[in-house]
């Protein structure tokens, strides 16, 4: 029996020739004897022992075997096999530990036909799970769990579960978690014992205080599980463009606000722009739609932290032009992932005079109109002058067709449907008679009228 056991304690030093077997930890290689010690973990723990077999040699060598037996001990991640270890190469695989109960563990380990005697302790503790979707994941020491991605400002929950998993009772004498947004339970008396079987639930929460990834730790008596998760920039929220009037029509300013969904997270900037598209296939665009301050269809406005408005370079509103062209504006509002946007629908309206001035001469009457035409289609007038007693002058109602004239008006004109109109009438007899003017304009949509204009 001696020299049996004689043999197989020299046994690994004579087949080692072809392999070298060391245990590495980080970047520390530890050699190897017939009996490796790998310490004591908890039982419900694990324990990854990496080894590495080096080829000492000049020449390649073959691996065709790796093993190991032993009650609670496995290779996770065997390496192909047959494989060449290259003249001086070598090669990593892992041995992994995960006792089900307390007790002493050992196996062999065999690599070709070289046998190590791997030991193990495992001792009672308290176990750890992760609950979460209504099942349960066992976390073992060193092992990392995921909050995810979470926006600053905001939290998330995971909830944990302590158990005795042994025959005996057991106390908690250590329960703490670390790192910068992550707090766990307020346990204020410890130790504490737990019988066996029993189990005591608990919750960890992350709340990010900056963007970027964070780190914490939890510890359970002497163990550590690693905390990780992601703090986002908070989600912007949801910008509604106000308007007043809010129905505007051509020819308006209009007073635009940006109201937030709910006070933002965070500072931000945004955009609000204004598309057109006339009524009429083929109208030249309308330089007098766009905002005031700054001058054009694109104006930034900001956000500040907190507040449930945009400002615009300051102020809680801007102004824009309509325009004086039928159609379509689309005023569109950019912040962060939301795009929303507001129709202002410009229809077809009979002309609009903003302005009349008679000019009397000894000979004539001159009318100066201004106004707009938002169809760019004015095609008749029509004048109606009064004495000073309100009698209709001869030869009464004066129609003018002017369609050709405004239509070779607006394809030059770069100004919108906007028109200034001077008519001439020459007058026989005491101008000073005439003292007032009946106005019609009429185009595609209607007519205007204006009554009784003095003069």
């Amino acid at each position: 029996m001696r020299r049996w056991l004689a043999s197989l304690l020299l046994a690994p030093a004579c087949l080692l020739a072809q392999f070298q077997i060391v245990l590495v930890s980080g970047d520390t290689e530890r050699p190897t004897g017939a009996v490796v010690d790998l310490g004591a973990i908890d039982a419900g723990d694990l324990l990854d022992a990496r080894f590495r077999l080096r080829n000492p040699q000049a020449a390649g060598a073959v691996l065709d075997s790796v093993a190991v037996a032993g009650a609670g001990f496995s290779i996770p991640v065997p390496p192909p096999l047959p494989v060449t270890i290259a003249a001086r190469g070598a090669l990593d695989f892992v041995v992994r530990f995960e006792p089900r109960a307390p007790g002493a563990f050992s196996a062999v380990l065999t690599v070709n036909r070289t046998s190590l005697i791997l030991r193990a302790i495992a001792t009672a503790g308290l176990m750890l799970w992760l609950e979460e979707g209504g099942q349960r994941v066992k976390l073992a020491a060193e092992s990392t769990v995921d909050f995810g991605s979470v926006e600053v400002g905001a939290a998330t929950t995971r909830r944990f579960s302590i158990q005795n998993p042994a025959q005996t009772r057991l106390a908690l004498t250590e329960l703490t978690v670390t790192g910068e947004g992550f707090r766990g339970p307020d346990v204020p008396h410890l130790p504490v014992g737990l019988e066996p079987g029993a189990s005591q639930v608990f919750e960890v929460v992350f709340s990010p205080l900056r963007v970027g990834a964070a780190g914490g730790l939890l510890k359970l008596n002497g163990r550590s599980f690693r905390l990780s998760g992601q703090g986002l920039n908070p989600a912007l929220p949801k910008p509604e463009i106000l308007l007043d009037p809010p129905a505007p029509r051509s020819g308006q300013q209009v007073k635009v606000r940006v109201r937030l969904a709910r006070p933002a997270a965070s500072a931000a900037t945004g955009e609000l722009s204004i598309g057109f598209e006339p009524a009429t296939p083929g109208v030249p665009d309308d330089a007098a739609i766009g905002f005031l301050a700054p001058a054009g269809r694109v104006v930034s406005f900001s956000v500040e932290r907190g507040a449930e408005e945009a400002l615009f370079a300051g102020r809680s509103e801007t102004v824009m032009q309509t325009g004086t062209t039928a159609g379509r504006l689309v005023l569109t509002a950019r912040l962060g992932s939301h795009v929303e946007q507001a129709t202002i629908v410009l229809a077809a309206q009979p002309p609009v005079v903003d302005a009349v001035r008679v000019v009397r001469s000894r000979t004539a009457l001159e009318l100066n109109l201004v106004g707009f035409d938002n169809t760019r289609s004015i095609s008749e007038l029509n004048f109606t002058f009064f004495d000073r007693d309100g009698r209709v002058l001869e030869p009464g109602a004066i129609k003018v067709e002017a369609s050709s004239e405004f239509s070779r008006y607006f394809a030059g004109s770069t100004l919108g449907g906007v028109f200034a109109l001077r008519v001439i009438f020459p007058v026989s007899g005491d101008v000073n008679v005439v003292s007032a003017v009946d106005i019609e304009l009429t185009n595609a949509a209607g007519r205007t009228r204006i009554n009784r204009v003095s003069f």
